[in-house]
C-alpha cells in the first residue's frame, strides 16, 4: 500500500512538472516588398481574415501591423483584430505621419505579425503555431482623389524569433 502511495505521488509530481514546462511559441511574421511613398499619398495596408466555411465557427485574428522604412525603423504600428470574413485597413499618411513635403519620397514596407495562440492544455515541447491566416494587400493611393496608384498583393514569410511561453497551471 505504501509503495502505491509513493508511486501515485511520483506520478502526480511528474505531471505537475510537465505542465509547467516552457513551450516554444512561434509567431508568424510576413513582410511586403519595399515601395515608395511621396507627398500627397497614403499607404494603406489591408488585412483580410478569410475565415472558414460554415457550419464551423471562425476565429477572430489578432495581428500587430507596422510600417517600416528602408533602415528598419518602425514608422507607425498598431494591433488589429479582424473578424472572420472581414477586413481592416491601416493607413500611413505622407503628410501627417511622415511630414513629407513636395519633392520628398520615402521607401516603406508593411509587416504583419500574428502571435501564436497558446492552448491552455498543451504540454511538451511541440511548437505552437498561429491558428489564424490573414491575407494582406498594400496599396498606395492619392490622398486627395482617393485614386489607387499601385497595389502589392504578396507578403513573404520571414523568420521570427521564437518566444517561450509557460502554460498556466
Amino acid at each position: 500500500m505504501l509503495k502505491c502511495t509513493h508511486l501515485t505521488c511520483a506520478l502526480a509530481l511528474s505531471s505537475i512538472a510537465l505542465s509547467a514546462q516552457a513551450i516554444p511559441v512561434t509567431n508568424t511574421v510576413q513582410t511586403t516588398g519595399m515601395i515608395g511613398i511621396a507627398d500627397a499619398q497614403t499607404a494603406q495596408l489591408n488585412v483580410l481574415n478569410p475565415g472558414i466555411l460554415p457550419p464551423a465557427v471562425g476565429v477572430i485574428c489578432t495581428a500587430s501591423v507596422s510600417f517600416v522604412d528602408a533602415n528598419g525603423n518602425v514608422l507607425k504600428t498598431t494591433s488589429l483584430s479582424v473578424a472572420p470574413g472581414k477586413s481592416l485597413p491601416f493607413d500611413l499618411r505622407s503628410d501627417t505621419d511622415l511630414n513629407l513635403v513636395a519633392g520628398d519620397r520615402r521607401e516603406i514596407r508593411a509587416t504583419i505579425s500574428i502571435p501564436a495562440v497558446f492552448p491552455p492544455t498543451a504540454t511538451g515541447t511541440t511548437p505552437v503555431t498561429p491558428a489564424c491566416k490573414l491575407i494582406s494587400t498594400l496599396e498606395i493611393f492619392d490622398t486627395v482623389s482617393g485614386r489607387t496608384l499601385v497595389t502589392l498583393g504578396h507578403a513573404a514569410l520571414v523568420p521570427a524569433a521564437p518566444v517561450t511561453a509557460t502554460p498556466n497551471p
